[in-house]
């Protein structure tokens, strides 16, 4: 082959490359804005193992602020409501309602589907991105997109995205075993040009007994630290509880999986297990020492909750 064909060939690699990098770029970033302002309706299926949770969808745009309703369709009756941070779940069947309020990174809780990092060039230094072919979801055309791990500490993701909007119409939990440890479908999807109508009867549910779940984020909720946690998680929240006993949360996150950890003091040991432990793609692991509990979970490999769990101390 000639100079010039493989100096051409180079520049064609190199292009293809650099084109699809952009792509996948674009296409996240569609994804991310589609999750936070497009109104829609529709039902999502989740599948863990035998286990099918069918749920209804609305969101919407109100004076420029996102909310959104998931109301569970099969098992417990409840119905969760999203707004500026705040969650509200309602039980119908116990006429009760809970409030968390949003802490100072303005989230109560973690969202339905994943939520992608602003600093992409860390979440590639963490998983390897590649865009897929084409495939049809609940009636729509989708963009699918493979987000792999590049290492033990962490399971994979597959996107589908809908090419008209960008959102997520299915999305993988993948172990690292290549398996589907959980799976998130919609059967059916609406996009609408205006905000869908909210359903929640708020006459009935001004009657039912209200349970706020504060946190509080204070100096006292910096007592305790992971002494060893993969690469790529960092510590996004650390605050007390407000229940009966003193609880600490933590979460560690790398951006895409997070960690959750629970520390309870107690007086003496209890009855409660303590090793690894799971349900469906949510592992965990408990731990006991000095009388304190301390509790890893997350939608992880099980060597991750456990790592973290055992590395929980007090600042010194």
């Amino acid at each position: 082959m000639s100079l010039f064909k493989i100096i051409c060939s180079i520049i064609l690699l190199l292009t293809s490359l650099t084109v699809s990098a952009e792509s996948i770029d674009q296409w996240l970033d569609k994804m991310s804005q589609a999750m936070k302002q497009q109104n829609f309706k529709g039902t999502l299926i989740i599948r863990q193992g035998d286990s099918l949770q069918a749920i209804e969808v609305r969101q919407g745009m109100s004076n420029g602020q996102s909310w959104q309703t998931l109301e569970s369709k099969t098992g417990e009756d409840q119905i969760i409501f999203r707004k500026n941070g705040q969650v509200t779940t309602i039980f119908p069947s116990k006429k009760l309602v809970t409030i968390t309020e949003a802490n100072k990174t303005g989230s109560a809780q973690q969202t339905l589907h994943p939520v992608l990092p602003k600093n992409r060039d860390k979440l590639k230094k963490l998983y390897t991105l590649i865009l897929g072919a084409e495939a049809r979801v609940a009636n729509k055309i989708t963009q699918k997109i493979s987000v792999i791990p590049r290492d033990k500490h962490r399971y994979g993701y597959t996107f589908w995205l809908d090419k008209q909007s960008g959102l997520l119409l299915k999305c993988d939990l993948i172990s690292n075993k290549g398996r589907v440890i959980e799976q998130q479908m919609y059967s059916d999807i609406e996009l609408l040009a205006s905000e869908p109508v909210n359903q929640i009867n708020e006459f009935e549910i001004a009657k039912y007994r209200k349970m706020r779940l504060s946190n509080t984020n204070d100096e006292n909720s910096k007592k305790w630290r992971a002494q060893q946690i993969p690469m790529g998680f960092v510590l996004k929240r650390s605050v007390k509880i407000a229940l009966q006993k003193p609880t600490y949360h933590m979460v560690f996150s790398d951006g895409m999986a997070s960690v959750s950890v629970f520390i309870e003091t107690a007086r003496e040991k209890k009855t409660s297990p303590v090793g690894r432990s799971h349900m469906g793609p949510v592992n965990a692991y408990s731990s006991f020492f000095d009388n304190t509990y301390v509790t890893a979970i997350g939608e992880v490999p099980p060597s991750t909750v456990q790592m973290i769990a055992q590395s929980i101390r007090p600042v010194q």
